[in-house]
């Protein structure tokens, strides 16, 4: 039986790949396409008894307005991943739940209550960043390989199964369980570069954390993961440089290269006119 777990594991060397955006290496055994399926099943589950925000709403024309630019500044940054999504964005009116999230694929919901906790387009954009970097480094898979790796490797050694379905898994693991500490990070810097780059302050942020921590005593659902909010904080605080040297030069409508993550930030271009691409409005 442990040669079976054996051979079982050797054709996992292949299912290594790399996140784009950060170079960091990920075991996923699933492809994109087959990914993005699976996420399609996810998102019809996840909101079959949702309550849908009308798209005529003014809090559905605000997300759509922010995830608009998310999807665009995504695709600059990180345009292999980005541009093969579905990029959807669903409000579902919950005003209890401060909650966002977006499945393998693209397809995304906000909830009401994560509207009315952000006091801005900026703090809406940075948490709609964060969770499009969850799709677009492909977090939800990668947890379900290695669900599914663990899941077969004790099935092949002790005969008592197989994994779950694609679909089940990506439910279960990929939106019911937090992400790791890793994804968690990578979703915070990822997504602070993206909304700053679709002209979003990145600098929100800190203010958007520091109110989450303070929320009822505990994190919202979305956020009870492993990073306690001093560490994300300090992280976010050291990548603000370049994030807003990326923010200024979007308010000036000169779109930046794409740069890796911590990399030494441009010299911030000199004061001038900020008309030239939308500001957010503070609610």
């Amino acid at each position: 039986m442990y040669r079976a777990a054996l051979l079982l594991c050797l054709p996992l060397l292949a299912a290594c790949t790399t996140v784009e955006g950060t170079g960091r290496s990920q075991f996923n055994v699933y492809s994109v396409d087959d990914e993005a399926q699976l996420g399609q099943e996810a998102y019809t589950e996840e909101l079959k008894n949702a309550k849908i925000v009308p798209a005529t709403d003014p809090r559905a024309q605000r997300v759509q307005k922010i995830g608009k630019r998310i999807e665009q500044s995504a695709k600059q940054r990180c345009p292999n991943m980005a541009n093969r999504m579905t990029w959807t964005w669903t409000v579902v009116d919950d005003p209890k739940t401060v909650n966002a999230w977006m499945v393998p694929g693209g397809r995304a919901a906000v909830y009401t209550g994560m509207i009315d906790f952000a006091k801005s387009d900026d703090e809406l954009a940075v948490v709609m960043g964060h969770e499009a970097s969850h799709a677009i480094a492909r977090h939800g898979t990668e947890r379900a390989s290695l669900f599914n790796l663990g899941t077969n490797v004790v099935g092949a050694v002790t005969g008592s199964g197989a994994a779950q379905s694609g679909a089940q898994a990506i439910v279960e693991v990929g939106l019911n369980l937090p992400h790791s500490r890793d994804q968690e990070i990578e979703a915070d810097e990822m997504g602070l570069l993206i909304a700053a780059q679709a002209g979003y302050d990145p600098r929100t942020a800190i203010d958007l954390w520091k109110r989450m921590q303070a929320n009822g005593g505990g994190p919202p659902e979305w956020l009870s993961t492993h990073p306690s909010e001093g560490t994300r904080i300090e992280r976010l605080q050291k990548l603000m440089p370049q994030a807003t040297a990326i923010y200024q030069r979007a308010q000036q409508n000169t779109p930046a290269a794409p740069t890796p993550l911590n990399a030494p930030p441009a010299a911030a271009p000199a004061p001038g006119p900020t008309s030239a691409a939308p500001r957010s409005q503070s609610r």
